[in-house]
């Protein structure tokens, strides 16, 4: 058993919301990021809750062999998964394998649990859908408002707290409060499972996935939209449809900050002699000064300071406790 906290300064270090995942962030908003994770386990339960400061888009999957579940205690802007939106106190079930694509349109505040599917059916044994192992395997979204989120709140500062002090430290208290966070999350739905929205992705996700596995083939250098609609055999019109409804902005301003993400990236694992005018103009960035400003509006600072940071940056101690 364990807990562990962290402060967030940059947009890499949200590329791992729970367990031991990596997915991918880009940034979408101005401003250098912030914000906090928690991140704790009872026995093969994982669960996680934190926020962040500026609109983004999520996307990947969470875990081959592990069912995730989320749900958004807070945002400034608009969440949306699949197009649909997304509110407070909605709960989505990502199957193992499943895949999470999500856009934050404001700061937001989120919360997670991530466990073994075939444990599921023995905690509802008693429920007729949710006992059957079958229902744990398909993409779901319960939504259910804002009136169980602060419930919801509460009981994670609860164990978080329990965690830190040592005081689950027998099998049965472990054995409760694994059961609590899971009922927290999963609970209101055996009280409301009409409320199951089961979708097919829209055709304008599966066209922006495309465009992202393309770019991921291709990381090595800057993609043009021409290049897109040429590879792809995209209409122009369809491509920027499909962006403003999966992404909520155009398909250029998402390249823009999918390639000043990268570079600041690369930025973050450099040292500090690396070129930033050789990065930039790699991945596509011609002007230079025009660059610098765009990389500052998004990231709050200057290419170089990114550098800097990144030179004398100093690892910050954990809140870790184990038992």
């Amino acid at each position: 058993m364990n807990v562990r906290s962290e402060r967030l300064d940059s947009i890499e270090e949200l590329t791992n919301p729970i367990g031991n995942t990596n997915i991918e962030i880009v940034q979408l908003g101005r401003g250098r990021v912030s914000g906090e994770i928690t991140r704790g386990q009872i026995d093969n339960v994982a669960f996680s809750r934190g926020h962040f400061s500026v609109p983004v888009r999520a996307t990947g999957v969470f875990s081959r062999d592990k069912l995730v579940v989320g749900t958004l205690l807070g945002c400034s802007g608009e969440s949306r998964s699949l197009t649909e939106p997304v509110a407070s106190g909605d709960v989505i079930v990502h199957p193992p394998g499943g895949e999470h694509d999500r856009y934050y349109g404001g700061p937001a505040r989120f919360a997670g649990l991530m466990c073994d599917p075939g444990e599921l059916p023995g905690f509802f044994a008693a429920e007729d859908c949710m006992s059957d192992p079958g229902f744990w395997l398909k993409r779901r979204h319960f939504r259910f408002g804002g009136r169980r989120t602060a419930s919801l709140e509460a009981l994670m500062a609860l164990l978080v707290g329990r965690l830190e002090d040592g005081s689950l430290r027998t099998h049965g208290a472990a054995e409760y409060w694994k059961r609590a966070i899971v009922d927290a999350f999963l609970g209101p739905v055996a009280h409301e499972l009409a409320a199951d929205s089961e979708r097919t992705i829209p055709s304008s996700v599966r066209i922006v996935r495309e465009v992202e596995r393309y770019l991921e083939e291709n990381g090595h250098r800057a993609i043009h939209v021409s290049e897109i609609c040429a590879k792809m055999k995209l209409r122009r019109r369809t491509l920027y449809r499909a962006f403003e409804e999966a992404v909520g902005t155009g398909p250029i301003d998402f390249l823009r900050s999918k390639r000043l993400s990268m570079v600041h990236l690369r930025l973050r694992q450099a040292s500090p002699e690396t070129g930033v005018i050789e990065t930039a103009t790699e991945l596509g960035f011609l002007e230079l000064g025009r660059f610098a400003q765009q990389y500052r509006a998004l990231f709050d600072e200057y290419p170089r300071e990114t550098l800097r940071r990144n030179g004398r940056r100093e690892r910050r101690p954990q809140n870790i406790l184990r038992s």
